[in-house]
């Protein structure tokens, strides 16, 4: 039973947890870009607590389940936070609606402060700042791949008529290395993807769009096994 409290460290660490790694790095770094305004925030529930605090603790008035009404501070400061997501809205107004009509006017400016503009303000700061993140972290992975494939290229090029260039030959190595169940047709339709101007070598700029030419998804379609034992049958006149 203990080991349940370990089971989201394992979502985080599978290789398929690389976007929930990615998204708590950019929460990790958007908390102290906003601990700003959310320490404003908890100063201004702070201050309409004691006054709220102050106003009603000596009126004799109990909530709808009969407990205290703003009898003590940390009661009064729970119970307007708790206001700030309307979940006891409007209960926590009645008591003191019921004993004069005005004092609703208290929690109408609360309301409009904390949960129309402050908590506006404070998710828009939550998402410019994890959006930014976000791009920051898009903009390093794109130039950590930049950076592999260019060290993977150096290591890889070839001096042809004093241009920097990988001939097919390598290429074909490095691709069965890499994906040892993929075939020779596979790696001469990269080649010939990749191979622009059809010169017959790959420089750096085409090399670069290796890794997005490998996420695309092909489908090879291999001779059945007639084809394989059987060919001149299989494909005859009569067949």
């Amino acid at each position: 039973r203990w080991s349940r409290i370990l089971r989201p460290l394992l979502i985080v660490n599978i290789p398929e947890g690389r976007q929930i790694r990615r998204a708590f790095r950019n929460i990790r770094r958007t908390i102290p870009e906003i601990a700003s305004v959310l320490i404003l925030f908890l100063l201004v529930i702070f201050l309409f607590s004691m006054m709220f605090y102050k106003l009603f603790k000596d009126k004799g008035m109990t909530k709808v389940e009969g407990t205290p009404y703003f009898q003590n501070f940390f009661d009064s400061y729970w119970d307007l936070y708790v206001l700030v997501t309307t979940a006891n809205s409007p209960d926590i107004m009645m008591p003191a609606y019921d004993q004069y009509a005005f004092y609703s006017i208290f929690f109408i400016v609360f309301e409009v402060v904390c949960v129309y503009i402050f908590m506006s303000i404070f998710l828009a700061v939550v998402y410019n700042n994890y959006r930014k993140n976000l791009k920051t972290e898009v903009k390093e992975a794109i130039q950590r791949k930049r950076n592999l494939i260019d060290q993977a290229f150096d290591m890889m090029k070839s001096d042809v008529f004093g241009r920097e260039v990988i001939i097919q030959g390598d290429f074909n190595q490095l691709l069965k290395k890499a994906m040892p169940n993929k075939s020779e047709q596979y790696f001469k339709i990269l080649w010939v993807v990749l191979d622009v101007d059809n010169n017959g070598y790959i420089d750096r700029q085409e090399f670069h769009n290796l890794p997005d030419l490998l996420n695309i998804k092909i489908t090879e379609v291999k001779p059945n096994l007639f084809e394989r034992c059987i060919p001149n049958i299989y494909r005859g006149k009569y067949s």
